[in-house]
C-alpha cells in the first residue's frame, strides 16, 4: 500500500501543508497509522488512506494552532509595570524566612534532621528513617512536629504584626 500511494499521497499533502517536510512527516504517520489495518477489509482503501491523511494534517494544524496561542499573549494582558515584588513583601518574606529558621534551630537535633531530610532534601520517610535508624512512625511524629512548631512561630508573628498596626518586629 505504502510503495503504491505514498508519492502521491506526499503530493496531496504538500500542497495543503506549510512545507515537503510536514507532507513527508503526515505520509510517514498516516501509514504508521495504518500499518495494522487489512486493507482487504474495506471497500475504497485509497479514500480511507487520503481521509486518514486528511485528518492527521487537520490534528496536526489545531495542535500548532494551540501551540501558537499558548505562546501568545493579548496587549490588553501584558503587564507594563515591572513584575517584581513590592518591597514590603520581600521584607515580610525575608522575616518569615528568618522565623522558620529560628523555629527549627529551636528543635531537637534528630527532629531538625529529619525536617531538613523530608523537606528540603526530599528523602522519603523510609530513607530517613533507615539513614537515622529510628522508626518510620517516629520520622512522621518528627516531620509534624516540626511542621506545628514553624507554624506555631508564624502565627506568632502575624499576631505580634497585627497588634502594631501591621509592622512586625
Amino acid at each position: 500500500m505504502a510503495i503504491r500511494y505514498y508519492d502521491r499521497l506526499v503530493r496531496f499533502l504538500k500542497r495543503r501543508s506549510r512545507s515537503t517536510e510536514d507532507a513527508v512527516d503526515l505520509a510517514q504517520d498516516t501509514f504508521a497509522r495504518l500499518s495494522s489495518t487489512d486493507f482487504r477489509q474495506i471497500n475504497k482503501p485509497e479514500s480511507f488512506l487520503f481521509t486518514t491523511a486528511l485528518n492527521l494534517l487537520r490534528d496536526h494544524a489545531r495542535s500548532a494552532q494551540a501551540r501558537h496561542a499558548a505562546f501568545t499573549v493579548p496587549v490588553e494582558e501584558t503587564q507594563l509595570i515591572c513584575p517584581a515584588p513590592q518591597a514590603e513583601r520581600v521584607l515580610d518574606g525575608e522575616q518569615r524566612m528568618r522565623v522558620v529558621e529560628a523555629a527549627l534551630h529551636e528543635l531537637s537535633p534528630k527532629c531538625r534532621a529529619v525536617f531538613v531530610l523530608f523537606h528540603f532534601d526530599g528523602l522519603s520517610q523510609r530513607d530517613i528513617a533507615d539513614r537515622l535508624r529510628i522508626s518510620v512512625s517516629m520520622v512522621e511524629k518528627y516531620v509534624k512536629q516540626a511542621v506545628n512548631h514553624c507554624e506555631q512561630r508564624l502565627a506568632e508573628l502575624n499576631i505580634e504584626a497585627a497588634n502594631n498596626g501591621g509592622c512586625a518586629p
